[in-house]
């Protein structure tokens, strides 16, 4: 189907939802994750669900999440932008925090400023090669707590890494 003829299907949808997605956002993610059903955590079922119920207000363009609903729990994954596809997998606090420490130290690697040594996709192609995992499977929303500290440990010791 071409752009134009999905971005005048989405159009005459209406209002975009997870259970009304856009195609057009659809056919942007690459390497689509099939949206949860029950907790990797604790294993109670998953619910869609507006991310008001985990910051208390709604946050960002996109406001959905999948949400555990155990509440001890806590875990969730937030989804990619007007679709029901997640950014990830779930993830509980702990797992959170390494997965932003992660970020804090790749983000550097390819974005604007004194710390940028490559483009977005040679940022990630040189870590897929320092994880030694496909180019295709190196998001950070994907990564366990492992992984979260090779990404760190890579991204500090970069100069005495090979680019």
């Amino acid at each position: 189907m071409s752009s134009d003829i999905r971005t005048a299907f989405d159009k005459a949808s209406g209002t975009k939802t997870p259970r009304n997605p856009s195609r057009k956002s659809i056919a942007r993610v690459k390497n689509p994750l099939p949206a949860p059903t029950r907790c990797r955590y604790c294993n109670a079922e998953v619910e869609l669900v507006g991310n008001e119920q985990i910051y208390r207000r709604a946050y960002g363009e996109w406001p959905w999440a999948y949400l555990c609903t155990d509440l001890e729990c806590g875990a969730y994954v937030g989804l990619h932008p007007f679709t029901a596809i997640p950014l990830g997998t779930m993830a509980d606090a702990e797992l959170r925090e390494w997965r932003k420490s992660a970020k804090d130290a790749f983000n550097p690697l390819w974005q604007d400023g004194l710390e940028k040594r490559f483009s977005r996709s040679g940022a990630y192609a040189w870590l897929s090669g320092q994880l030694g995992i496909d180019a295709g499977a190196c998001h950070v929303g994907w990564f366990d707590i492992g992984e979260c500290q090779r990404v760190i440990f890579a991204c500090g010791n970069i100069d005495q890494v090979s680019l």
